[in-house]
């Protein structure tokens, strides 16, 4: 299972992308699990353990820090975020997750 971790500033906006993401990822039979947290919490609620990050828009100048502590870290698009697009949120993590795959 793919763990993804929504971040944005207080944890409200991800919350309600991450409950229609879920419920997208589960209609597309992804093997993928979507969390959310806010910036504050982050580093409490699996920064480091993630497999994928995704920055909220308005969180954007914590990104570098944020990277810091995990590699694989993206900002969401903002037509995603401000419509609260769970299915082309998934397409979007679905697309770059295959970016960071390691060939083996």
């Amino acid at each position: 299972m793919t763990t993804v971790l929504i971040v944005c500033a207080s944890g409200i906006t991800s919350q309600l992308l991450q409950e229609t993401a879920q419920r997208s990822a589960e209609a597309y039979h992804a093997d993928i699990t979507f969390e959310s947290t806010s910036v504050a919490a982050a580093k409490n609620d699996g920064l480091k353990t993630a497999d994928l990050i995704l920055v909220a828009p308005q969180v954007g100048c914590n990104y570098a820090a944020l990277k810091n502590v995990n590699s694989r870290l993206e900002k969401i698009p903002d037509d995603i975020y401000a419509w609260v697009n769970g299915e082309s949120l998934v397409k979007f993590t679905m697309t770059e997750l295959d970016k960071n795959k390691v060939v083996g």
